[in-house]
């Protein structure tokens, strides 16, 4: 090793401190950023080169550097996005934060000819900007150029198993794999648009779904699913009964989830918006009579925004003539398998009889 080599190897030595505030600053940056943004990513990471990794950097390549600032991937970090259409909404961040050094950047998505496939990502060469952070002390930290690499999961699966297999250039790969090796990442590269294109459509979808719930119409044209569903319920949904039930007591309403009252309607074979609407129109004034029977004069001073939606399908249930086993099955679906549903259910069975929504039966009579 020569002695430009060996100065450089000395000069990483002194930099160490330097090295790892600018690691501290550039990670800080980065994941405000992607707070910032709400753009969930697969992960933000980085590396400082090890004192081996620059000495095997530079027995194969020294002959280029002349000193340690030539050296512009000693550290590096990456922003690995779920979808390739989020690197370009990073790179704009990127390119809007820090000082870029463009000759030495790479967008390698751009390098492919019509008939290639393989590594894609993009790379740049950077600086902080004192704007940023500058300490008079050390100069090196706006001085030091560092790598900053962006790229989608499936882009980033592909650049992992093409560095274990070894193969940096196209012109390496074995004739007898090159054609497994272009079928392969030519694969990725569509998996890897279609999952975004996918991503596109359900935000759009998600999109109408919440300007129909918003305005009232339409409704039947939105399947009952998940995405409609958490859509009616942050909307409109039981809002109003569950304000009109705490009126009872002048009592305060508990945030609690909902989601297992999907199940429940799509067992009452509600299909779309419009089934389950319609349901809360038809069964919401007998759903506060009830509460009423349930809740007036007891020492109760707080409902959930469970009440309005149970109350709902206990009606419904009772209205049907399924009686108190289904509404053990129904509680035991919204609280899980408690000791205590079994009561529950025929004290609110009771309280059905009682307005005259069920005729007593025999199973009410025990």
């Amino acid at each position: 090793m020569d002695s430009i080599n060996n100065d450089i190897l000395e000069q990483y030595e002194t930099l160490q401190p330097t090295y790892l505030k600018i690691e501290e600053i550039v990670l800080k940056e980065l994941n405000d950023t992607v707070s910032n943004l709400n753009i969930i990513v697969n992960s933000v990471e980085s590396r400082i080169k090890t004192l081996d990794s620059l000495k095997g950097k530079l027995a194969l390549k020294g002959y280029k550097y002349e000193s340690i600032y030539d050296i512009t991937d000693i550290f590096a970090a990456r922003i690995v996005t779920f979808y390739m259409d989020d690197v370009d909404k990073y790179a704009a961040f990127i390119e809007s934060s820090f000082d870029i050094d463009w000759e030495n950047s790479i967008d390698k998505r751009k390098q492919h000819t019509i008939d290639q496939f393989g590594y894609s990502s993009l790379h740049y060469i950077c600086r902080i900007p004192k704007e940023m952070y500058y300490d008079k002390k050390n100069e090196d930290i706006n001085n030091i150029r560092f790598e900053i690499q962006l790229r989608s999961t499936l882009q980033h699966c592909w650049a992992s198993i093409d560095h274990d297999i070894g193969y940096k250039r196209d012109i390496d790969i074995p004739k007898e794999y090159y054609r497994s090796f272009n079928r392969l990442a030519g694969l990725l590269e569509i998996v890897d648009e279609e999952f975004c294109k996918l991503k596109n459509e359900i935000y759009e979808y998600r999109r109408k779904v919440k300007q129909i719930v918003k305005t009232g119409t339409k409704l039947e044209d939105v399947e009952l699913n998940g995405d409609s569903f958490n859509e009616y319920i942050s909307n409109t949904g039981f809002n109003e009964l569950n304000k009109r039930i705490a009126t009872i007591n002048n009592m305060e309403i508990e945030q609690q989830s909902l989601s297992s009252f999907l199940f429940v309607f799509k067992s009452f074979r509600f299909k779309t918006l419009k089934d389950l609407d319609q349901f809360v129109m038809d069964y919401s004034d007998l759903a506060y009579e009830f509460a009423v029977r349930q809740f007036a004069g007891k020492d109760v001073s707080i409902i959930t925004t469970v009440t309005a939606p149970l109350t709902l399908c206990v009606v419904y249930i009772l209205s049907k003539n399924l009686g108190e086993s289904f509404v053990k099955i129904l509680l035991d679906t919204i609280y899980g398998k408690l000791k205590v549903n079994e009561k529950i259910a025929k004290k609110l069975t009771n309280i059905g009889i009682s307005m005259g929504i069920v005729k007593q039966s025999d199973e009410t009579e025990e």
